[in-house]
């Protein structure tokens, strides 16, 4: 990826000035910030699909409606070799303020509502593709303390939405009074409580905190919701060590 090769696509009006690497990258994806004499961008160039059954295509659909409502960046251009979307200056948060994390849920419950008819997880057949895989003690513990979730989760609602599904501090950009959820990569149809649950586990959010997610996005809370905020956690957390020794025993 070069300037050169950007000029022959025809994207931009401006002048390009600078093509840089950015600090932070994904495992799919090699990110560069593009500088331009109006603009910055930022340009992801697709280096591998196989960690999931990633959709480029809905990826692009799903953040051309985030950013209608203010929730992400606006998505510029996208083929088969990479994408791009405007660029905003911001900081990654760890720790969420109570306003912060009130206004990050409610960005959450807004995407949440979106109609879609996209790809479905599966955990099930996940867990099963990784106990192939995986043949530690340690990753066997991990499916085992997920099925046992998913057992007592299965006779409480299913709630499909569509979900974030990697809603870790990196892809949340905080920018003055406002933030913006970028990388949608991951985003398919799963239960609610998956993106929520995320949210406490990432943000490593207490029980107080816990409660302001749920008061946030529920009008009105029912007994079930700890019940499902606890093993969705619980599902997460584990998903997340799993994909890790999935992904990096290669390496």
């Amino acid at each position: 990826m070069n300037i050169e090769s950007l000029k022959t696509y025809n994207i931009f009006n401006e002048e390009l000035l600078s093509l840089a690497l950015l600090k932070n990258q994904g495992f799919n994806n090699i990110s560069y910030l593009l500088k331009t004499t109006t603009k910055s961008y930022v340009i992801r160039v697709f280096k591998s699909n196989d960690s999931v059954n990633i959709s480029r295509k809905f990826e692009y659909e799903i953040q051309k409606k985030a950013y209608k409502i203010n929730i992400a960046l606006k998505p510029i251009f996208l083929n088969e070799e990479f994408m791009i979307y405007e660029y905003k200056k911001g900081i990654h948060k760890t720790k969420l303020s109570k306003i912060e994390l009130k206004n990050l849920v409610s960005k959450i419950k807004k995407f949440h509502n979106f109609k879609t008819t996209g790809k479905h997880y599966d955990l099930k057949q996940d867990l099963k593709n990784y106990s192939k895989a995986l043949i530690t003690q340690k990753s066997k513990k991990l499916i085992n303390q997920c099925f046992k979730s998913i057992k007592i989760l299965e006779k409480q609602k299913y709630e499909a939405v569509l979900t974030h599904h990697d809603l870790n501090p990196k892809n949340i950009i905080f920018s003055k009074n406002s933030l913006k959820i970028i990388d949608w990569e991951y985003a398919g149809v799963n239960d609610r409580f998956f993106d929520l649950a995320s949210l406490c586990v990432e943000f490593k959010l207490n029980k107080n905190e816990e409660k302001i997610v749920l008061d946030s996005y529920f009008k009105t809370k029912k007994g079930f919701h700890k019940i499902k905020l606890k093993h969705y956690k619980i599902i997460y957390d584990n998903f997340c060590k799993l994909w890790f020794e999935a992904n990096c025993q290669w390496f």
